[in-house]
């Protein structure tokens, strides 16, 4: 019976195959902690983990700065579990990833762990991840839901983040200032971010503008994850059936998409839709723009970019709306059912999370720590910038993630890509281009 369901399970994956088209910190001295019960194996084995790439290729060519977490949780980690020897791989990222991962599932010759961010739900619906709620009961109200919300599902959670970023708001006070404004009151709601990008690109006159915007480019989803702030924080979901299928229509989406129709006239002009995502917020750093979303790892990067007073708040939201942002570069791990070690596996997944681990995150990749006591310890030893983005992990009420979709991602990204350049280039009623994108969503998926 259990080859009659494993060989189900490979079909349906087999299925979804063919329906798929900053510098850092020198880290401070980590205190190990060994588990209570040390875990030892008659015989050696080998964990086999596919790990995200900075993990794997700092540990050679940066050993003692970013490398050093990667050298540490291998060692220590065959260090406290004698006879166990860890085998970091890497294997792409994001569709490179979960293609390479569909081929080695079939093949059975998958990893004993997998990394990841945002494609765990088509995996977990077809029995492929190990659901681990009892292993991590005991850490479980440490962990920040948004950071787990991709591995969880009907109440189970199936994976643990190693790492994670969130999204923020961002503003050179330079360019701020420049057009008359006070910097140190940034903009709290849609429209008083509004007013001040209508301002400061009528001040600048060509020289600078309101605001930087990332527009959409092809199946990417750089821009669909800072449009899904605007989406959370009105309050529209553009996924149904546990965000596995698309909601383009969704009715409560249309005040975000006209705010960013609006938001557009105040950009740089041509900027919004180079496809080179570093040279499209590297001009708020050099005075081209005012405002922007930015991400975690802005500050460090503003500062290397010469911005030499670049402030950091949440994200504005609509009046009526609610506090919501993203979490972004959100590394989870998870055990696949095929692991040959699946015990020692989960145990990996929970030394990740652990206050020795943990504390090494930020001082060696420059990344933030996904549990609540890492981040609390952390909290004081930052910079104001640094604290703005802990604060926004550790007390937004609403840290959301991206669709998983559970057939044809990359095209229902260039769907939805194609709805926001619509939205952006043409005045066309947004109700309208919705409909027009449901139907071809569906359209795609066959219904």
């Amino acid at each position: 019976m259990r080859t009659h369901n494993r060989v189900i399970g490979l079909c349906l994956l087999f299925l979804l195959v063919a329906c798929t088209s900053p510098t850092p910190q020198n880290p401070p001295d980590a205190t190990p902690v060994s588990p209570v019960t040390p875990a030892s194996t008659e015989e050696p084995v080998e964990l086999v983990v596919w790990a995200e790439y900075w993990t794997m290729e700092t540990m050679t060519s940066d050993p003692e700065g970013q490398g050093r977490y990667g050298r540490y949780i291998v060692e220590q980690f065959e260090k406290e579990h004698p006879g166990v020897k860890v085998q970091l791989e890497f294997h792409g990222w994001d569709e490179a990833l979960r293609q390479n991962l569909f081929n080695a599932l079939l093949a059975g010759t998958a990893p004993d762990i997998v990394v990841g961010e945002n494609f765990f739900k088509p995996f977990i619906n077809v029995g492929g991840l190990v659901a681990i709620d009892a292993q991590v009961a005991d850490i479980y109200a440490e962990l920040l839901p948004g950071t787990y919300q991709a591995v969880l599902q009907d109440g189970h959670i199936y994976g643990l983040p190693a790492f994670t970023g969130v999204l923020g708001f961002e503003r050179n006070c330079k360019v701020v200032t420049a057009a008359g404004l006070d910097c140190d009151r940034p903009p709290e709601t849609w429209e008083e971010l509004l007013a001040e990008a209508r301002s400061i690109t009528a001040q600048g006159k060509g020289a600078y503008y309101g605001y930087t915007l990332q527009g959409p480019v092809e199946t990417s989803v750089g821009s669909a994850l800072r449009v899904g702030v605007l989406m959370a924080q009105a309050g529209a979901d553009i996924c149904v059936d546990d965000c596995t299928r698309p909601y383009f229509d969704n009715p409560k989406a249309i005040p975000a998409l006209e705010f960013l129709r609006e938001i557009y006239r105040y950009t740089p002009p041509g900027l919004a839709f180079n496809p080179d995502e570093g040279q499209v917020y590297e001009q708020l750093f050099r005075g081209l723009s005012a405002y922007q979303i930015a991400g975690s790892w802005h500050p460090r990067w503003a500062l290397e970019t010469g911005c030499e007073d670049c402030r950091y708040s949440p994200v504005p939201y609509p009046a009526g709306g609610q506090e919501a942002t993203l979490v972004v570069g959100n590394v989870i791990y998870a055990v696949l059912k095929q692991s040959q070690h699946p015990d020692i596996a989960v145990e990996w997944l929970k030394f990740l999370a652990r206050d020795d681990v943990q504390a090494l995150v930020y001082p060696a990749l420059g990344r933030l720590p996904t549990t609540r006591p890492a981040l609390e310890a952390l909290y004081p030893t930052v910079d104001p910038a640094m604290q703005t983005f802990i604060h926004e992990l550790l007390n937004n009420p609403n840290l959301a993630v991206l669709p998983q979709w559970q057939n044809q991602p990359q095209e229902l990204w260039r769907i939805y890509n194609e709805l926001l350049l619509q939205v952006l280039t043409t005045e066309r009623p947004i109700q309208e281009l919705m409909t027009e994108a449901q139907q071809a969503a569906e359209g795609v998926l066959g219904e």
